[in-house]
């Protein structure tokens, strides 16, 4: 008869837990009682596993660490995406009319499409460090194309076009890189904290931004665009942006707190990787997600024309400020949430899943009945904080929108890396989101930059809520939960790092000791 200690591994063997590699990978979850738990070693791919060497030896360097790696992105994050996001966050770049700048993005987006899709192979080439560089190169030139356009008055618009085909094919790279970044570089148990950690630093953008341009428009209760000098505080910062980028540590030199290895195993060529991608597209898992990929941001153009229709340009600013508050918030809520494991990883995310989505569908039919009221019955002045009787609802109607954004979009990648085991995989999933994220905004940016009804607009983007919740479900509900029925408590390994820690491995452990 083994010892109770020991593991039933699936080849029928018992092996003992003091057998198992030393590896901090192989530790054990903590009961509640904070008794150790046996761990139930498993296989990712074919036979047991052993655990791989250490990644590194010796005191690990702070610079090298997952958190200084997750801070550089971050930083990176806030110099490219998070700038143009507080542009976006005032309603069309901060200009006054919304039309031009939709119709920029939805070509920023079309570009994004493909870039994205060839990021892989980019990566396989030149390097991380380097593709997020190349990633971060576009945005500043888009911020100029709005400075420009905004000391004419709106009379010269041709950078702005030209600064959106750079930013396309630039943001699809830098997003990519990104996520293939933020989803590999961790440790898996981590994910869910150094998520919500990237996208602080992506709000963040949005809320130093809403500071400046708040403080630079406090006085302005019209409508109209915002001041010159924030697009110049915004090209200053971006420009910087390629210069963090390079700061970022490659793959095989990243130290984990566990000391596991990070491998992105991308397989070559460019012809190879695109092949890959396109196999992990149609896998029935990933198939399955993409309607809510696309659904997740499909709201970004809607909240900035909403925002520019119906607000002054400090309430725009205040609404931006406020927004990336609220946002950092529920990020950081949600992500301690999924990375907590008193609860099993099949629970929490189930859970966070009907959480995110029911207030989603909630705020959604209240946006939805607050814009047709608002086009019934438009008003004469843009709504501004003075009047805070007309003004607290339609507010209200942003900030949700906003913060059901933040919290579906840190959901849907908790999700993409949840659903894989394959670090290799990790980059190419990051590339098909960002892909298929830049196709539904390509749509949502291309409606919103004609005169359709934002009532109507809303109501495009319930019902691409109502399509994407049960496709979804499909998917979540069985995250966590092995093959046999055994809900882990810590998400898998990638392959070739194969402990897996369950809260049931007691029961299998007297069940091995009774045969």
């Amino acid at each position: 008869m083994s010892s109770a200690h020991d593991d039933h591994t699936p080849g029928g063997s018992i092996r003992s837990a003091k057998d198992e590699p030393s590896s901090p990978s192989a530790g054990v979850h903590q009961a509640s009682d904070d008794k150790a738990v046996p761990a139930l070693v498993r296989t990712l791919s074919n036979g047991l596993q052993e655990a791989q060497p250490p990644a590194y030896t010796g005191k690990r360097s702070w610079f090298r660490s997952t958190f200084t790696q997750a801070t550089i992105l971050g930083i990176a994050s806030f110099c490219a995406p998070g700038l143009w996001g507080a542009m976006n966050s005032l309603g069309a770049g901060g200009q006054s009319s919304a039309s031009t700048v939709n119709a920029a993005n939805a070509i920023t987006f079309v570009l994004m499409v493909f870039t994205s899709y060839l990021t892989p192979a980019l990566i396989n080439t030149v390097g991380v460090p380097f593709s997020l560089a190349i990633g971060t190169a576009g945005y500043g030139v888009y911020a100029g194309g709005l400075y420009l356009s905004s000391v004419t008055a709106g009379a010269t618009t041709w950078l702005v076009i030209f600064g959106a085909v750079c930013c396309g094919i630039s943001a699809g790279i830098f997003w990519s890189t990104e996520g293939a970044v933020i989803l590999s570089y961790p440790e898996r148990e981590n994910v869910g904290k150094y998520v919500s950690y990237w996208l602080m630093f992506r709000v963040l953008g949005q809320l130093i931004g809403g500071a400046i341009n708040l403080g630079l428009n406090a006085s302005n209760n019209e409508k109209g665009s915002i001041s010159t000098n924030t697009y110049i505080v915004f090209i200053v910062l971006q420009c910087i942006g390629p210069l963090v980028a390079l700061t970022l540590s490659k793959p095989e030199k990243v130290q984990r707190s566990d000391r596991t290895p990070v491998r992105l195993n991308l397989t070559g060529s460019v012809k190879s990787e695109c092949i890959a991608v396109w196999k992990l597209l149609c896998r029935r898992e990933v198939a399955l997600l993409l309607p809510m990929i696309v659904q997740t941001v499909f709201s970004e153009s809607l909240t900035g024309t909403y925002n520019v229709t119906y607000f002054s340009v400090r309430s725009r600013a205040l609404g931006g400020f406020l927004a990336a508050i609220v946002a950092t918030l529920g990020n950081y809520i949600l992500g301690f949430f999924l990375d907590w494991q008193k609860l099993s990883l099949n629970t929490r995310t189930k859970s966070a899943y009907l959480v995110v989505y029911t207030l989603a569908g909630a705020w959604w039919i209240f946006g939805i009945i607050i814009m047709n009221r608002l086009h019934v019955n438009p008003p004469a002045e843009p709504f501004d904080w003075s009047n805070q009787a007309d003004f607290a609802t339609p507010f209200a109607v942003y900030i949700l929108i906003q913060l059901s954004f933040n919290l579906m979009y840190e959901l849907t990648y908790f999700i993409v890396q949840a659903n894989n085991d394959d670090s290799g995989e990790v980059v190419r999933l990051a590339s098909i989101v960002r892909g298929v994220e830049s196709a539904g905004q390509a749509v949502s940016y291309g409606i919103n930059s004609t005169s359709a009804r934002l009532d109507a607009v809303a109501g495009v983007n319930a019902a691409l809520w109502a399509i994407c919740v049960l496709p979804a479900w499909i998917v979540v509900r069985k995250i966590g939960i092995l093959e046999d029925g055994t809900k882990i408590y810590k998400p898998l390994p990638h392959k070739g790092q194969a402990v897996v820690y369950a809260k049931d491995v007691q029961e299998r452990t007297q069940d091995v000791e009774t045969k």
